[in-house]
C-alpha cells in the first residue's frame, strides 16, 4: 500500500515538473531555438582560437628579426675581428682623435694628403742697449720657399728649400737651404717639430745716429738657428676644427671659436760676425750693440683663441692668436758678460696665424701667414727676432677611407 501510494506521488510531481518546463517554453523567454544557438558558440570558439593563432604567429616573427638583427650584428663583428690588426688600430685612434660634430664639420675623408708649398719667408732682428738707448734693425734678404707635405692620417712630413740659395757660393746664402717639419693635425690638439736655419743674407735697415742714406747696408755675418716643437689642445674641438683651418684636411661647414692652451719649446742660436759690418759702421756704431753669439732655450705656456669663419661653401677665413709667457734659460758671449736675473729669464712672446682656403674635401687651395716672435733681454742688452711667412698651399687628397655600410 506504501509503496502504491509513493509511485502515485512521483507520478505526479514528475506530471508537474512537465508541464511547468513546456509552459515555459513557450514563452519569450525561449525564442531561440537550441539548433541557432550552437553555430553562434562555434563561431565565437573559433574567433577566439583565430585571434590566439594571430598572436603566436606575430611572436614568432619577433623571435625571427631579433635573430636576424643579431646575426647581423654578430657577421659585423666577425668582418671586423677578420681586418688586420694595424688598420683596424690606426682607424680607432683616427677616430678618436677626428670625432667631431658632422653638421659644423666635415671629417677628412681620405687616408693621404698631398700639398705643394710656395712660401715667402722674411724675418727681422731688433738689436738694443739698454745702457745708451741704441738701437739697430737688420732684415733678412727675402727667401722664396718651394716644397711640400705629404700627411698620412693624422701625421705629416713637410720639407722645403730655399730657392734663392740656387746657384750661390756657400757662405753667401742666407742659410735658409733645408727647412724640415714633422706635424700630427687632429680635431683635438696638434703638435709641431720643426727646424730652420735663416740669416746670412741679410741688409741693415737702421742704426741709431748713423744716416744710411746712399751707403752700402748688405750684411752676411748674420746666422740664425732654430728648432723646438709646441703642442696645443683645443677646447671646443668638438665644434672648431683646426685642421680645417691650417691642415686643409678636414672642412669647416658653420663658423666656430675656441680657447686653446699650449706648451712650447723654442732653441735657438743666433750669432752675429762684427767683422762683416760695412767699414763705415765698424769705427762709429756703438759697440753695446753688438754680441759674439746668442743661445737660449725658451720653455712657455700659452692661452689663446682660434676663430674659424665660414665665408661661403667650403671657403674659409681663420685666425688664430696665442701668447705665450715662459722662463728662458740663456747664456750671451760679448765683451761685457751680465749675471742672471729671475725677471730677465722671463720670456713673452705673440705667435699668429692667419689663413683663406678654398676646400671641397678632395682639392683644396689657400694662403697661410704666420708670424713668430721671441724676445732675448738682459740687464745691459736686449734682441727681439720675429720670423714672418706668407705661404700658399696646393694639395690634393687620395685613397679614399673604407665607409661604414648601412
Amino acid at each position: 500500500m506504501q509503496k502504491k501510494f509513493t509511485k502515485i506521488f512521483l507520478t505526479i510531481l514528475l506530471t508537474i515538473i512537465c508541464q511547468r518546463v513546456l509552459a515555459y517554453a513557450e514563452t519569450d523567454n525561449m525564442t531561440v531555438p537550441i539548433e541557432e544557438t550552437i553555430p553562434t558558440l562555434v563561431d565565437s570558439l573559433n574567433a577566439d582560437d583565430k585571434e590566439k593563432d594571430e598572436k603566436e604567429k606575430k611572436a614568432e616573427d619577433d623571435e625571427d628579426g631579433d635573430e636576424k638583427e643579431e646575426t647581423m650584428l654578430d657577421s659585423v663583428l666577425v668582418e671586423r675581428h677578420r681586418r688586420p690588426f694595424f688598420p683596424r688600430m690606426i682607424e680607432s685612434v683616427s677616430n678618436f682623435f677626428m670625432g667631431c660634430d658632422t653638421t659644423y664639420v666635415t671629417p677628412q675623408k681620405y687616408q693621404f694628403t698631398a700639398q705643394m708649398e710656395l712660401s715667402y719667408w722674411h724675418d727681422y732682428y731688433f738689436l738694443r742697449s739698454s745702457e745708451t738707448r741704441n738701437t739697430m734693425v737688420i732684415q733678412s734678404d727675402p727667401s722664396v720657399i718651394l716644397g711640400g707635405y705629404l700627411y698620412y692620417s693624422i701625421l705629416g712630413y713637410g720639407i722645403v728649400w730655399n730657392m734663392n740659395d740656387l746657384g750661390i757660393p756657400a757662405g753667401k746664402t742666407n742659410g735658409t737651404s733645408m727647412r724640415q717639419s714633422l706635424v700630427v693635425h687632429t680635431a683635438k690638439f696638434f703638435g709641431e717639430y720643426y727646424s730652420f736655419n735663416s740669416g746670412k743674407g741679410a741688409e741693415i735697415r737702421s742704426v741709431s745716429d748713423i744716416d744710411l742714406r746712399g751707403k752700402d747696408r748688405t750684411f752676411h755675418g748674420l746666422d740664425s738657428r732654430c728648432n723646438g716643437f709646441n703642442i696645443v689642445y683645443l677646447f671646443n674641438n668638438r665644434h672648431f676644427s683646426w685642421p680645417a683651418a691650417f691642415g686643409a684636411n678636414a672642412v669647416q661647414r658653420k663658423s666656430c671659436g675656441s680657447w686653446s692652451i699650449g706648451f712650447q719649446y723654442n732653441h735657438q742660436k743666433i750669432s752675429l760676425d762684427a767683422d762683416a759690418l760695412p767699414d763705415y759702421l765698424k769705427t762709429n756704431i756703438d759697440s753695446t750693440l753688438l754680441f759674439s753669439k746668442v743661445n737660449y732655450n725658451d720653455y712657455s705656456l700659452s692661452v689663446g683663441y682660434n676663430y674659424n669663419c665660414v665665408l661661403g661653401r667650403n671657403v674659409l677665413f681663420a685666425v688664430s692668436l696665442m701668447p705665450n709667457i715662459g722662463y728662458r734659460r740663456s747664456n750671451i758671449t760679448e765683451a761685457q758678460k751680465e749675471k742672471h736675473s729671475i725677471l730677465n729669464n722671463i720670456s713673452t712672446d705673440i705667435n699668429l696665424r692667419m689663413s683663406l682656403f678654398w676646400n671641397n674635401t678632395r682639392l683644396f687651395s689657400g694662403l697661410i701667414f704666420e708670424t713668430h716672435t721671441y724676445s732675448y733681454r738682459k740687464d745691459k742688452f736686449g734682441l727681439t727676432n720675429t720670423y714672418g711667412t706668407l705661404k700658399y698651399m696646393l694639395g690634393f687628397n687620395f685613397w679614399r677611407k673604407p665607409q661604414p655600410k648601412d
